[in-house]
């Protein structure tokens, strides 16, 4: 069974409850819709699908909700603009543009007064460039570096400069309430600058009396890359954002520093999810590229806890196949891979230390781990050492089951009991049961610590029936 959980991000091209099932079925866990797009209408009919499709399945989704964040975008074109390297075009400052007006209309003030002859413009994850060559109160001259084909509402930044923008706009906190109203697990908080982003969203989750909504801090830029282990420690999950990255750092950079962000999220026990052009070809195509599952499958040796295809299941033309193919590469690589271990050090919290013993002593007995928690924290902890056995994660409480569907390593299991005695019970007649787990198994069954004088670890085998 494949320990790398997969996101896919819900667009026109997986919309509907059919798509949406059979990325389900094909091993997709976590559903993320992008709050830059669509209406909360839209949003709403997306998440009524995604529910829909986890009670037929019996199985528990993660829903992201990532935020636009002080991003920059275009305004709305009438029809796409193609223009070819060295050519001139112009950018205004208008929320759209008319067919017959060749121009880029860009409704952000901050952004267009910013501009300076020389800055250099990136679009489209890096792939688009212009330099601008001239500037005035209404207008700004851009050439072309590269080929580009520019639509609406494409993301710009301006190279080594960063813009002085709020985190979270009154915008973003409709967004945030719709998220909360509706059940959502995580809020990705994109261009997060340090710890007092991620202070500020929970403080506003903390308003809303939304304390268990956890959030993926999105590493997109310079100063998070600067300020990043402040970061790691201040999130309860990170995610690699390969795309803006690469608009900011040189593009052989981009390996180094997805090592170095992952690396840092092992070390200190994060989940982390990597994103952008995993099977970017998969867009037009039905077979991912050569590269791009060496790419897939150098994630994987970093020990991620998820992989996220964006544009491939948003606008592809075959979202189904890419999450297939992603799911191919896993079960064939993973069991190959040996993962880096987040080391123990004696100022660990004793939390920490109490999962590392299961998991050393799971591995030493060859033994399947089964741990019922109300949180999802022990079992979120005993994840984080990457464990080489399984780990079955029991709780009756729902959100936790699905928040846990996104951290590596880790299956559900819905259980009826509240207690942790009861809970414990009831997690072993489970495993007793279960017709994946072979008999003469070792079981190590335990729950979260709870300060108590007594804890109980119990290892069981499940003897064969006599004849």
């Amino acid at each position: 069974m494949a320990k790398t959980k997969i996101a896919v991000t819900i667009g026109a091209a997986s919309k509907t409850k059919e798509v949406v099932r059979a990325m389900a079925l094909s091993g997709a866990t976590i559903f993320r819709i992008n709050f830059s797009h669509g209406s909360p209408e839209e949003w709403g009919e997306v998440v009524d699908i995604v529910r829909e499709v986890e009670k037929e399945l019996g199985k528990y989704f993660a829903l992201i909700g990532d935020l636009r964040g002080p991003s920059v975008r275009l305004g709305d074109l009438e029809d796409p603009i193609n223009i070819k390297a060295g050519e001139e075009i112009k950018l205004v400052l208008a929320p759209e543009s008319c067919k017959s007006e060749k121009l880029i209309p860009l409704p952000n003030p901050v952004a267009f007064k910013a501009l300076r002859k020389g800055h250099v413009i990136l679009m489209d994850d890096g792939r688009a460039a212009f330099r601008v060559e001239s500037v005035s109160a209404s207008e700004i001259v851009l050439k072309a570096l590269t080929d580009a084909h520019i639509t609406s509402r494409k993301t710009i930044v301006i190279q080594g400069s960063g813009l002085d923008m709020p985190a979270i706009s009154d915008q973003e906190v409709k967004a945030i309430k719709f998220a909360v109203e509706n059940g959502f697990d995580y809020i990705g908080l994109s261009y997060v600058r340090g710890e007092e982003d991620i202070s500020m969203l929970r403080g506003i989750f903390l308003s809303l009396g939304a304390e268990r909504t956890s959030i993926i801090a999105k590493i997109e830029t310079p100063i998070a890359v600067k300020r990043l282990r402040e970061i790691v420690a201040t999130a309860d999950a990170v995610l690699v954002a390969r795309g803006d990255l690469g608009m900011h750092f040189p593009l052989e950079e981009i390996p180094e520093l997805q090592r170095k962000i992952t690396s840092l999220c092992v070390e200190y026990g994060k989940p982390v999810i990597v994103a952008t052009q995993l099977l970017g070809s998969m867009i037009e195509n039905p077979v991912p590229t050569r590269s791009e599952l060496v790419d897939v499958v150098s994630a994987l040796t970093e020990g991620v806890d998820a992989l996220m295809l964006t544009g491939e299941t948003a606008v592809g033309k075959y979202p189904v196949e890419a999450v297939k193919w992603l799911s191919k590469i896993i079960e064939r690589y993973e069991p190959t891979i040996t993962l880096p271990k987040r080391g123990i050090k004696p100022e660990n919290h004793i939390a920490d230390r109490f999962a590392a013993g299961i998991v050393s002593m799971a591995e030493s007995l060859n033994a399947v781990i089964a741990v019922y928690t109300r949180s999802g924290k022990t079992a979120e902890r005993i994840a984080s050492f990457k464990p080489t056995c399984r780990v079955i994660s029991a709780s009756h409480d729902e959100v936790t089951l699905r928040k846990l569907a996104l951290i590596r390593g880790i299956e559900t299991l819905k259980v009826s009991a509240q207690s942790y005695e009861e809970g414990l019970e009831e997690l072993e007649r489970k495993v007793r049961e279960a017709h994946d787990i072979p008999e003469n198994s070792i079981v190590i069954l335990t729950y979260g610590m709870r300060g108590e004088p007594v804890h109980i670890v119990k290892i069981v085998q499940l003897r064969k029936s006599e004849d």
